[in-house]
């Protein structure tokens, strides 16, 4: 049904998906090239774009493979047939080692990944010096123009050519903050493209931005306004997003109609909160794999299970969420041998010192509860460190209390997955400072956060909620999820593509959507 709404919505038009990794990884099986398609909602979604419109997916050569197919097309797309059997035309971005190192792993992340999730002890950090214009200049925005220069010639390659036919006019459709120079460089060469970037994390207020010197921070708004439309997960961010343009950088904006004018254009602003892919969820829970994980399971857990299921990022709150559960046992020590906290966790980044410590102290803090209350059969903490999408969907079905205390997420799917295929009518814990929470909150415990004795009282009635009205809250959080889920996501950015960024069509201003004063 996506891909028939797709093409319709689409008609006329060739999309070039841009972001800093494909959805696929190329592996060499003798002289074949295959793409194993990655997993998750968003990923089946821009897939399905991409494979039914036949659009051009622009990203990072990653494996030694990506970088023999990109070496063997420098200049065109190359059609790979991937493993869920559909045909991909991939262009590939091949940055040296030191250059993408620069990019990603000096100025992506951590500068701008903790920027825009609050997460600078700015007492002590970060520290812009030579160092950090060298992996701006050098690394991010070379990339930027590697990715910009691999799109103008998709670009090019679409539209018409000389006999008057092609594919259709260029739609560049750029994904996060790995790439916010980019649409400002295709537009300085093709001016009448049309482009549309959705960022996925958080876009914070005009003060904390300046963080970074204006050097740095007026050519990322500036990028993103390179495009026609730019899309954030919730009004929240949009709000702070027309806030900097206008306190930041002197632009004239509309907050009713959610638009930034600037050198004689319109970039309109909207909110998308992301989803996920339902009945394909809801399908993969019930697969050989993930019932062999739920058996296992079964084999372990105690009366009373608290899940928590998350990458180990110092975004997600995993200190305070132990610190919550040691409270709570603290004051309920009838809880001790019924309850456990299981912390399922994927490494991340372990490539940057402070992720590494911060893993380093979570384990800490696991080993020392552990230590404090374990008993001969019963440890109150359960850490896992691994990546095993099975396993993770069978701790859904699985759980009695969901914790999402993030500092801030642009959206949180985890709260979305869990609430979806859970089979013990259980109870959502949600930090207000989710994109989540604007759609589930209302049905959640809600928590701030940082609210240490809050998240432990939560805690404690989630666990001792009867089953009634367990049931009624999960029941309005599925019914949520299913009426905005990724199909969603994508067709109402579509639409709104074809409504505010097609040339000559016109403004229908009363069906836009308004931000919240």
């Amino acid at each position: 049904m996506l891909e028939e709404y797709a093409r319709h919505l689409l008609e006329g038009w060739h999309p070039v998906i841009v972001a800093n990794r494909a959805p696929v990884e190329v592996q060499r099986r003798g002289s074949r090239y295959i793409a194993t398609r990655g997993s998750g909602g968003l990923v089946s979604a821009l897939s399905t774009l991409a494979s039914s419109t036949d659009a051009v997916w622009v990203g990072c050569a990653r494996t030694d493979a990506d970088r023999e197919v990109a070496a063997k097309h420098p200049r065109s797309p190359v059609s790979i047939t991937g493993d869920d059997g559909r045909s991909y035309r991939i262009g590939f971005v091949t940055p040296d080692e030191e250059t993408y190192d620069m990019y990603y792993n000096q100025i992506s992340n951590p500068l701008l990944w903790f920027l825009q999730h609050y997460l600078w002890n700015l007492s002590h950090n970060p520290t812009i010096d030579s160092t950090t214009d060298h992996a701006w200049t050098e690394g991010y925005v070379k990339v930027n123009r590697l990715f910009a220069e691999r799109v103008v010639q998709a670009a090019r390659r679409s539209g018409p050519g000389e006999d008057g036919k092609g594919k259709g006019r260029p739609l560049i459709l750029i994904q996060d903050y790995q790439l916010y120079l980019v649409a400002k460089m295709v537009r300085e060469k093709l001016p009448k493209v049309t482009l549309q970037q959705f960022i996925h994390i958080p876009w914070p207020t005009p003060q904390y931005w300046k963080v970074l010197p204006s050097k740095m921070r007026d050519p990322i708004v500036e990028g993103l306004l390179g495009n026609d439309i730019v899309g954030f997960q919730t009004p929240r961010d949009c709000r702070n997003f027309l806030l900097t343009c206008e306190e930041n950088m002197g632009l004239s904006v509309d907050y009713i109609e959610q638009a930034v004018f600037i050198r004689g254009r319109t970039v309109w602003v909207r909110s998308y909160p992301v989803s996920i892919d339902v009945d394909a969820f809801l399908e993969r829970a019930e697969s050989p794999a993930v019932l062999q994980e739920q058996r296992n399971i079964h084999r372990w857990r105690t009366k009373k299970l608290i899940l928590r299921v998350d990458r180990s990022d110092p975004s997600k709150n995993l200190l305070r969420g132990f610190a919550a559960y040691d409270r709570m046992l603290q004051a309920h020590p009838e809880l001790i041998g019924e309850v456990q906290f299981w912390a399922y966790l994927q490494p991340s980044r372990q490539d940057i010192p402070f992720y590494r410590k911060y893993l380093e102290d979570v384990q800490f803090v696991a080993r020392e509860l552990n230590q404090r209350y374990g008993r001969a059969r019963w440890k109150p903490v359960r850490l896992e460190l691994r990546e095993d999408l099975d396993r993770a969907i069978a701790a859904y079905k699985e759980f009695d209390v969901l914790m999402v205390n993030s500092i801030y997420d642009g959206m949180n799917l985890v709260a979305k997955e869990g609430m979806m295929v859970n089979e013990r009518n259980g109870v959502l814990i949600l930090s207000e400072n989710t994109g989540s929470y604007a759609e589930l909150g209302q049905w959640a415990f809600t928590i701030n956060p940082f609210d240490v004795d809050q998240t432990a009282e939560a805690l404690y009635q989630a666990l001792a909620m009867e089953e009634r009205p367990r049931h009624a809250r999960m029941v309005r959080i599925r019914n949520a999820v299913r009426q905005n889920d990724i199909a969603r996501w994508i067709s109402s950015q579509l639409q709104d593509i074809r409504d505010l960024a097609t040339p000559g069509r016109p403004r229908n201003r009363s069906a836009r959507r308004r931000i919240a004063s």
